[in-house]
């Protein structure tokens, strides 16, 4: 009997360990977003009313803010290789089981399964990119940009594969598309990395983390990241509304426009984002990249106020890359202040509770707010207001961060 190959070098298990986690994260986003396309098929299927499909929708929102913190407690204790591939297997279970279901109860049950699972990845992931041995890929900010990368590239995936399937009477067995692929991925981390551990983990955790959430750095990026994803949620469930109502365009160019600015912008931001902070880490180790985060969010806000006052077609797609290309390029600094700035103990536990605050004052209000909004006075000043504030909000606090 031959024996088993013998483990890579860990300078050779680098680049897996980041591909794994990139893939994992696109299947995670790929999830979300090609649920959400499915929307008003499901709602026609059970027969639900708007009330209930708000709830089938927060019903994953309220399981994944409520994992997260829980999830960063966990690495104390679970191998980060297993605690990831436990993860990926719960949200493809419930992908499977949403694309069986064959009542609302069911459907129930998968959306918060999923929830759960992706709450874990999104907490885990990054931490693991920058903490372990195998983090440093041409520099921390770039292995993070890979990671984050795949929120614009699955989102965009979802959305294509909810288009293909939009038209078909089995539309809901395109939720199974990912299943498969997850539990590979998930065999692959927990076969290559089970006993990948973090150093500093396994020390008790302090009270201090309660100190550590008042910390100026911890704060400033629950801020940015609470305004930049009251904005993207916004924009998610309103843009292409906007574009067809205010802007007279057909909904497949809408979405069209919208779907590449995304792609597009996102992709960009991410990675250059991650490339300048590697860049001014070279000579100030201890820098966060406040330049690159303070003209991200500048540029955001010049792109939402061209796309609100200009009425040309032509200059949309720009305008809207514009406007996501600078909401995603500060994204890998500002989670970098929790993940540099803080000990191995309280760098997870940290990210679980950044996520929490992140989406409960982020994209959970905001679709909601704007609607309430859009039918007192207007559509447009609804996103004018809910829009350019948070970003306004946040390219301050950078600024006074900066100057204190």
């Amino acid at each position: 009997m031959s024996k088993p190959p013998a483990p890579l070098p860990e300078t050779e298990n680098r680049p897996a360990l980041a591909l794994l986690l990139l893939f994992s994260n696109v299947l995670n986003y790929l999830d979300r977003q090609l649920f959400l396309s499915l929307f008003p098929l499901f709602r026609v299927r059970f027969a639900l009313s708007d009330l209930m499909l708000g709830f089938l929708a927060s019903s994953f929102t309220l399981v994944y803010v409520l994992v997260a913190p829980f999830s960063g407690t966990l690495l104390q204790r679970v191998p980060a290789g297993k605690l990831l591939a436990g993860g990926i297997v719960t949200f493809s279970t419930g992908m499977a089981l949403t694309g069986f279901a064959p009542d609302l109860a069911w459907l129930f049950l998968g959306r918060m399964l999923t929830g759960a699972g992706e709450a874990v990845l999104t907490t885990i992931g990054p931490v693991l990119l920058l903490k372990s041995p195998f983090s440093r890929i041409r520099g921390e900010g770039m292995g993070l940009g890979i990671f984050y990368a795949a929120i614009p590239a699955g989102s965009a995936m979802g959305f294509a594969l909810g288009g293909a399937f939009s038209h078909q009477s089995d539309f809901q067995h395109a939720l199974l598309l990912p299943v498969f692929p997850g539990f590979l991925l998930s065999y692959l981390l927990y076969r290559g990395f089970q006993k990948t551990d973090i150093s500093g983990l396994s020390d008790p955790l302090p009270l201090s983390i309660w100190r550590g959430m008042l910390q100026k750095p911890v704060l400033l990026s629950f801020v940015v990241q609470a305004a930049v994803t009251f904005v993207l949620g916004g924009m998610a469930a309103w843009l292409s509304v906007y574009l067809t109502r205010e802007k007279l365009m057909t909904l497949a160019s809408a979405n069209l426009v919208s779907g590449g600015a995304l792609l597009v912008g996102g992709l960009t931001g991410i990675l250059l984002g991650g490339k300048l902070l590697d860049r001014e880490c070279l000579n100030h180790p201890d820098a966060w990249g406040f330049r690159t985060t303070l003209a991200g969010l500048l540029m955001a806000g010049a792109g939402v106020l061209l796309v609100l006052v200009t009425g040309s077609h032509i200059m949309l797609f720009p305008e809207l890359w514009l406007s996501t290309f600078g909401l995603f390029l500060g994204m890998v600094p500002v989670n970098c202040l929790i993940l540099k700035r803080n000990p191995p103990v309280l760098s997870a536990p940290l990210m679980g509770l950044c996520l929490l605050f992140t989406h409960v004052f982020g994209d959970l209000p905001s679709p909601s707010l704007i609607g309430w909004m859009s039918g007192q006075i207007s559509l447009n000043v609804a996103l004018s207001f809910c829009l350019l504030i948070p970003i306004s909000v946040a390219s301050l606090a950078v600024y006074l961060y900066r100057r204190v």
